[in-house]
């Protein structure tokens, strides 16, 4: 689709084996097509993206990376004040050093000429680099967005902000790159592009704080990549079953979902042997993981376990309805990782499936095996997450990074309002 905007050089080094995989597979079909952009134009040359860092920007772009090292430091705080006017000097404060920054530091023409360069010339820079380059722009706006963390509810109340020029400029430039409409940050440019190679997290808003606070926020971000590590072989084999029915062959399509089965199997059991509290601390996750990640401005919402490719890819694949409205899709999924989902629905195996008869019934029942494995993980983490979120955070109104905040006097009512809305998408797990 766009892999040829894309040259060589842009891969990473080491690419992992399941991307060479697809990239190298023989077979030609559109939905191999979809599945190699999402790896070329989603991920910078490997899937989950390979982002890459500071000395890959092209040299006015680097500024932010600088600003951004600066603040980091100050934007957590040990121990939350449920004072507003003293959260509002901090906060206030916060935005006013980093405004400073981004004024000495930023010279905005030549970061405008950088990013016309890198989008008329990829050779100018990669798309890891674009990604990496995303991700520091995209903390730089959540810590502008609160002005310190654990959230507090003077900067909930907020309901418009005025961006720093030097934040807005660029960003308007990286929605249109990645195909993205939101004005915040998404699991994407937040969590996927902040693994590093070397295991590490690239940015962090837990600077100075405990170590079960370092540690929980870099599980949080290890386990969702490390999911898409483990079902990227799935994707392949989606892929490859969508174009075994359509050449009609239903053993190799059968034979194809039996591993992907497999393959989601151990995905899945990784999921849940990692969501412990040994690396995920209750009284860290909430407050200082998952609160920055939230936006709340002008109706719009910030991070969402729901933005996971891994269960969008599920769902896509499997048929299992409502679809999302293409226009809240578009908010925080680049066009890449659409482009992947809205084929799978179009194609919508299941009914094509149905259609051949007695002689797909094999395919049919590993189908049917995929959404029984869902189901039961959507039942799991319907329980394994109540105790995230019910943890109280008196100095915030109770909120969800990915719906906002929630219309309920105590995290009680919270729960059960997110018990709702995930009873919900169990019973459409059909």
């Amino acid at each position: 689709m766009f892999s040829w905007l894309f040259p060589a050089c842009s891969t990473p080094d080491t690419v992992p084996s399941a991307s060479i995989d697809i990239l190298d597979d023989s077979l030609t079909h559109s939905a191999l097509m979809h599945l190699r952009d999402l790896v070329v134009v989603g991920g910078g040359g490997a899937w989950p993206p390979r982002a890459t860092y500071r000395d890959s920007w092209p040299l006015p772009l680097r500024s932010y990376d600088t600003v951004c090292r600066a603040m980091e430091t100050s934007f957590p705080v040990t121990e939350s004040s449920t004072d507003n006017s003293y959260n509002r000097k901090l906060i206030d404060s916060f935005r006013s050093r980093m405004r400073s920054h981004l004024q000495q530091h930023v010279n905005l023409g030549d970061v405008q000429n950088a990013l016309e360069r890198a989008e008329s010339n990829p050779e100018s820079c990669s798309q890891a680099a674009w990604l990496g380059y995303w991700l520091c722009v995209s903390f730089l706006r959540h810590s502008y967005r609160w002005g310190v963390t654990p959230i507090v509810s003077e900067a909930q109340n907020e309901k418009s902000l005025n961006f720093p020029v030097e934040l807005d400029m660029p960003w308007s430039y990286l929605q249109h790159h990645f195909g993205v409409t939101s004005p915040g940050g998404c699991m994407t440019s937040l969590m996927y592009s902040n693994m590093r190679e070397d295991d590490r997290l690239e940015y962090s808003v837990t600077v100075g704080m405990t170590q079960s606070h370092q540690t929980t926020e870099y599980w949080n971000t290890k386990l969702l990549v490390s999911m898409e590590e483990r079902v990227l072989p799935m994707y392949h084999l989606f892929a490859r079953a969508v174009a075994f029915v359509e050449a009609g062959d239903m053993v190799a399509a059968a034979d194809a979902l039996k591993s992907a089965n497999e393959v989601l199997k151990i995905a899945l059991k990784f999921f849940f042997t990692t969501l412990v509290e040994a690396k995920f601390a209750q009284g860290s996750w909430l407050a200082y993981v998952q609160g920055y990640q939230g936006w709340t401005l002008e109706g719009i919402d910030g991070i969402s376990g729901g933005q996971s490719l891994t269960f969008r890819t599920l769902d896509a694949f499997l048929g299992i309805r409502p679809f999302p409205e293409p226009e809240k899709e578009s908010l925080h999924l680049p066009l890449a990782q659409r482009n992947w989902l809205n084929f799978l629905r179009e194609y919508d195996i299941r009914a094509v499936v149905k259609g051949c008869g007695e002689r797909a019934a094999p395919v049919a029942a590993e189908l049917e095996a995929l959404v029984k494995q869902l189901r039961l993980w959507r039942m799991g983490h319907m329980r394994r997450m109540q105790p995230y979120e019910s943890v109280h955070r008196p100095e915030r109104m109770t909120m969800t990074a990915g719906i906002s905040v929630v219309n309920s006097s105590d995290e009680s009512q919270m729960i059960e309002h997110l018990k709702h809305q995930l009873g919900q998408r169990l019973a459409q797990t059909v």
